[in-house]
C-alpha cells in the first residue's frame, strides 16, 4: 500500500522490521503504522507474562469464592 505523508502530503517509505514496520515520510521523517492494520503496539514478553499471571490470579480468587 501506497499512503501519503499526514503532515506533508509525500508518499511515505515502507520500513518493514515484521511486527514493528511502519512508514517513514523521505520529506520530513513523520512516522506512521495506520496501514499496517493496528496502531497500537505489540506487548513486550513482560507485559504478557504480568497479564497472565493477573488472570491466573483473578481465576484463583473467582473459584475459592465459589
Amino acid at each position: 500500500m501506497r499512503c501519503s505523508c499526514q503532515n506533508c502530503g509525500a508518499y511515505m517509505v515502507q520500513d518493514e522490521k515484521g511486527i514493528l514496520s511502519r512508514c517513514i515520510c523521505p520529506e520530513c521523517f513523520t512516522t506512521c503504522n495506520a496501514c499496517m492494520g493496528t496502531r497500537q503496539t505489540p506487548m513486550d514478553p513482560e507485559s504478557l507474562r504480568f497479564m497472565l499471571l493477573q488472570r491466573e490470579r483473578f481465576d484463583e480468587e473467582n473459584e475459592t469464592e465459589d
